[in-house]
C-alpha cells in the first residue's frame, strides 16, 4: 500500500493553538425549535430549527469568549463541574480550537 501523497495529509496544528471541551446539552422544543445551552461557560444559549445551526451558533458564541477572555489574559469563568443534562436532552461534546 502506498503513502498518501503530502497534501491529503493531516496538517500540523501549532502546540500553542488552545483547545477547550464546549460541553453542550440539546433539547426539542415544544414548538419544533432546537435548544443549545453551553454547560460549562455561563450564560450561552441558542436556538434555532435545527441542531446544526443551534450548534454552530453555540460553538460560535464559544468561541469567540473564550478568545477574548485569553487574549485579554482573563480568567476564563468555567462553570465546574458543568451544569447537569434535563431528562429531555441529549449532550454534545465539541472540541473547540481557536
Amino acid at each position: 500500500m502506498s503513502e498518501p501523497h503530502p497534501a491529503m495529509g493531516l496538517r500540523n496544528v501549532s502546540q500553542n493553538v488552545p483547545v477547550f471541551n464546549c460541553i453542550v446539552h440539546v433539547a426539542r422544543d415544544a414548538d419544533g425549535s432546537i435548544t443549545a445551552r453551553c454547560a460549562n461557560l455561563p450564560e450561552l444559549s441558542c436556538t434555532g430549527m435545527t441542531e446544526r445551526e443551534v450548534l454552530s451558533k453555540v460553538v460560535n458564541e464559544f468561541k469567540r469568549r473564550t478568545r477574548q477572555f485569553t487574549e485579554n489574559g482573563t480568567v476564563i469563568p468555567w462553570i465546574d463541574p458543568p451544569y447537569s443534562r434535563a431528562a429531555e436532552e441529549q449532550t454534545r461534546l465539541i472540541p473547540v480550537h481557536l
